[in-house]
């Protein structure tokens, strides 16, 4: 008899425990998060369970806000400081705030910690609902959805506004206000990098390094994204294979025009340009399968790259050009800032009767990137940081030739 009793107490503890349960998960079906809510009775009894049958326990007035715990058959469970219990839901309506997501992409689930159904890049705005422990119940407009994020990617402060940058296409006069009738503040140089803050009937307000606002027609400024995306460049590390081209105490010619080139690529690539080596490895390749390369694949422009030998003594870069009109405003514009950058001894561009050129139906320069009979220079073009500046150089000078293209 013991044992059946101990039994029949123990199905009656599980009885009511399931039982309690269901309940608990039924009271939760219409609201499984906690979120605020405003009063919006001028009075609203506060009682002690979910029914007008039940005691008063206190009273809210118009506009005060509660935390709502759970919903139920059309009551609320509240809390507003320490008064606690049951409020008709028609009267209160649910609060919400304008929460930023901070992660670079954060998950959009269906529940907390459910499945992901869509992602959130950093500073999207979601109105948030409320919360469920660590999880927000938020709307994102950007996928029209609802559904729910950690807690720990999302503040309530904006972030500070991404600023666009424009690039001046021409020397220019920045004006104090929108039009030719404004003065002229000063004369801004081509190729300046601006912070652009507003447009307004085809005028542009920016601001420079130094903090000064000003305007500048729309026309002669450009998104600096812009200037390479989709360009065609080949560059062409010259000699390879069994021709080793010039040779230093150390290095061959060969060996630092593909580091030249593959240094230069990825800042190219970076930009959105479309980057061809005619080789990146220590092949072999014929002049004319170097030109072919770019005639084949229509080059915006074609580089080839060298190191210079005559003396030891001799320093200093130039370019190449053959064909005034089609390659002199590359050559001239990668050799000012080619020049600019590695600090060595500017040369100049100049007529090149050279095969790559010459044969080549698209804009091309050849570069000579330093003096590798020099022994000094020659230690010095190997270095990375050289290598940088020159790969920088030519960047620059490239960014600037398509500027106005």
């Amino acid at each position: 008899m013991l044992k059946v009793a101990s039994f029949s107490k123990l199905l009656l503890c599980f009885l009511v425990l399931f039982s309690f349960t269901l309940s608990f998960h039924a009271g939760r079906t219409e609201a499984a998060y906690t979120f605020q809510a405003s009063v919006s009775a001028d009075v609203l009894n506060v009682r002690s369970q979910p029914g007008t049958t039940y005691s008063i326990v206190g009273k809210l007035t118009k506009s005060q806000v509660v935390t709502v715990y759970e919903q139920k058959n059309g009551w609320s469970r509240i809390a507003y400081g320490s008064l606690k219990g049951w409020v008709s839901s028609q009267y209160i309506t649910a609060t919400t705030w304008t929460g930023y997501i901070t992660a670079t992409n954060l998950n959009f689930r269906s529940a907390p910690g459910g499945s992901v159904i869509g992602t959130l890049p950093n500073g999207t705005s979601v109105k948030v609902y409320g919360n469920d422990g660590t999880w927000l119940k938020v709307y994102a407009s950007t996928l029209n959805k609802t559904g729910w994020v950690a807690s720990s990617y999302v503040s309530k402060q904006k972030p500070a506004a991404v600023v666009s940058k424009v690039v001046l296409k021409a020397n220019t006069n920045i004006r104090k206000g929108p039009g030719t009738s404004y003065p002229i503040l000063y004369t801004a140089n081509m190729g300046m990098f601006l912070d652009q803050l507003e447009e307004s009937n085809g005028w542009v307000k920016v601001k420079d390094a130094n903090g000064v606002i000003g305007w500048v027609s729309g026309t002669l400024v450009r998104d600096p994204n812009t200037v390479l995306k989709g360009k065609v460049i080949v560059l062409d590390p010259g000699h390879g294979g069994y021709d080793p081209g010039t040779r230093g105490v150390t290095y061959l010619e060969k060996t630092l025009t593909l580091r030249t080139a593959l240094e230069l690529k990825p800042l190219l690539e970076n930009a959105g340009a479309k980057v061809i080596l005619t080789r990146g490895s220590d092949i072999y390749l014929s002049l004319t399968q170097r030109v072919n390369i770019s005639n084949n694949n229509k080059a915006h422009a074609f580089l080839s790259l060298h190191y210079n030998a005559y003396s030891s003594t001799s320093s200093g870069v130039m370019t190449f050009y053959y064909n005034s009109s089609k390659d002199a405003p590359l050559a001239n514009t990668i050799q000012s800032f080619l020049a600019s950058s590695t600090q060595l001894r500017n040369m100049g561009s100049k007529y090149g009767n050279y095969h790559v050129l010459r044969d080549n139906s698209q804009p091309a320069a050849l570069v000579e990137l330093g003096f590798l009979s020099n022994p000094t220079e020659e230690k010095l073009v190997a270095t990375s940081t050289y290598q940088k500046k020159a790969a920088k150089g030519l960047y620059d000078g490239l960014f600037r030739y398509f500027l106005t293209r």
